[in-house]
């Protein structure tokens, strides 16, 4: 079977809308967005020598001007207990990576605090309706794009133990669609080569 330049064009084209249909959340209150983020010295700046480590999880629902953007931060090995530095020793700072950028939201201690520990889990949540630091649209816009991270304070590291910026996680109806329309352009070109 021979198949024209333009039968392969209109396939991907075809493919190219499903992946976009599939990647485009149905309303504006039912879109999340998942990110993660691998906490370490060599991150910070200028780089910390420490064996410390950490992870973390977040999503980021709501639309614009109602964001909230929920997180988990498992840590452990700190060399020092985090140190109350900016009220918490748990930031998310405004940077993109290999920058130090200014703290934009004090993680929370309402379901354990912190401060004084050398391992364990952070959960909270940063809301659009915060009394301090509230999460706009802008700094919603500077969380896709990668420009946010996690740094957690220790008393032998004020500046900064172990950070993580935070990554946006690719929907797996992305990954779908994009691996649909590999395999779908490599099956077309493969059989237009055939005599």
């Amino acid at each position: 079977m021979n198949f024209s330049h333009q039968s392969l064009a209109l396939t991907v084209t075809c493919a190219s809308s499903l992946v976009l249909s599939l990647s485009v959340p149905i309303s504006a209150n039912a879109m999340q967005l998942n990110f993660q983020a691998r906490l370490s010295g060599d991150q910070e700046v200028p780089p910390v020598v420490t064996t410390a480590e950490g992870s973390a999880t977040g999503t980021l629902t709501g639309g614009p001007g109602s964001y909230v953007f929920t997180y988990e931060i498992d840590y452990a090995g700190l060399s020092s207990p985090i140190a109350p530095i900016g009220v918490t020793g748990g930031h998310i700072h405004n940077a993109p990576a290999g920058v130090n950028g200014s703290v934009v939201h004090f993680l929370d201690t309402d379901f354990f605090d912190y401060t004084g520990t050398t391992a364990g889990t952070i959960m909270g949540d940063w809301r659009f309706d915060d009394a301090t630091n509230p999460l706009t649209d802008l700094l919603v816009d500077e969380l896709k794009s990668g420009n946010l991270y996690f740094n957690l304070h220790t008393e032998n590291f004020n500046g900064g133990e172990i950070r993580g910026q935070i990554n946006s996680v690719p929907e797996p109806s992305m990954v779908l669609g994009l691996g649909f329309l590999a395999a779908t352009a490599f099956g077309l070109g493969q059989k237009q080569r055939q005599p």
